[in-house]
């Protein structure tokens, strides 16, 4: 029985708004931790940026994928926490729509365990589109700069 209520009280404790922070919200944390990760997706590019390295896959177009890693230095996570709090982007609200889109596109941001997605079956207000690109595309300015640098 206790293990039949464990999941149950885990689902509504995770609805609770304990710290404060609204529900649809979360807290980026104002220094990097080593548990910490951002993880950006989109089609067959991604980016995982942790504490001491990001590995990317980039695939423009039709093209070989470009696989690599480089370190993380303390300047890197200052600086990507810094522009993500300026963006705000723990404010993004995204929601599912109802329907089945199986011919769209989606792309996502992790932030530690939060998730928030956007594409054709998503819906978010044109503010939140904007933060949101505004923080993929930073991201990946950044993995393209870092790359350019350890070539």
């Amino acid at each position: 029985m206790i293990s039949f209520l464990v999941p149950y009280l885990f689902i509504v404790l995770n609805h609770l708004n304990i710290n404060n922070v609204p529900m649809n919200e979360f807290e980026l944390p104002k220094t990097w931790t080593k548990d910490f990760t951002i993880t950006y997706s989109f089609s067959t590019t991604k980016f995982k940026f942790s504490y001491d390295s990001c590995i990317y896959t980039i695939q423009p177009g039709i093209s070989v994928p470009q696989t690599g890693v480089f370190a993380m230095t303390d300047p890197d996570r200052t600086e990507i926490l810094k522009m993500m709090h300026e963006l705000k982007v723990n404010t993004i609200k995204s929601k599912k729509t109802i329907a089945a889109v199986s011919d769209g596109w989606e792309k996502s941001l992790h932030f530690g365990v939060y998730v928030i997605e956007a594409g054709t079956s998503y819906t978010m207000s044109d503010t939140h589109k904007e933060i949101f690109s505004n923080a993929c595309e930073y991201l990946h300015g950044f993995v393209l700069m870092k790359r350019s640098k350890t070539k």
